[in-house]
């Protein structure tokens, strides 16, 4: 089983892949790495921050495995992709920015309300319309200061993520 190490500030998480659910996607992520970048918090889905992948790291991959729609728990990691010009709702408001192509993991670290820096600000539901798929890799290990760091993306700002093999 391929596995992937998270490293975020000092700290890292190992996660497994996915490979007998959705093989071509866990394929085409191992192809990709190591990733790495500013990780930005989620505004409208839980205890989430997302690594958005640019460049020749853009993936455009097809629906794979079974779907979610919004259903995610803590320590699953999914890949996301929207076409351009895809802007819905809200976002339109923002800028032009959401009228981009939008290629991206998501790192689902903790609880829908959170704790800690969160206990007075929780978890917006998920958006029940909106289809991520799919799982392709789930946390074994999440250290607390991982979670912690989670948060203060969420509070106070970026973080520099980098994803890559994990190697024995």
């Amino acid at each position: 089983m391929r596995r992937l190490v998270f490293e975020l500030e000092g700290t890292t998480a190992i996660a497994e892949m996915h490979e007998d659910i959705v093989p071509g996607t866990c394929d085409a992520v191992w192809d990709i790495l190591p990733v790495e970048g500013m990780s930005i918090h989620a505004n409208w889905a839980s205890r989430e921050i997302m690594l958005h992948l640019q460049g020749d790291k853009i993936l455009r991959l097809p629906p794979e495995g079974p779907s979610s729609h919004g259903v995610v728990a803590p320590g699953d990691v999914v890949y996301f992709w929207r076409a351009p010009q895809m802007s819905r709702g809200k976002q339109l408001a923002y800028s032009s920015e959401f009228e981009r192509e939008l290629s991206e993991f998501a790192i689902f670290y903790g609880e829908p309300s959170g704790l800690g820096l969160a206990t007075s600000d929780p978890a917006r539901e998920a958006d029940p319309t909106l289809q991520v798929t799919p799982l392709f890799a789930t946390f074994i290990d999440l250290p607390a200061d991982f979670v912690n760091k989670g948060e203060e993306i969420r509070h106070k700002g970026l973080k520099r993520l980098v994803v890559k093999r994990y190697e024995e």
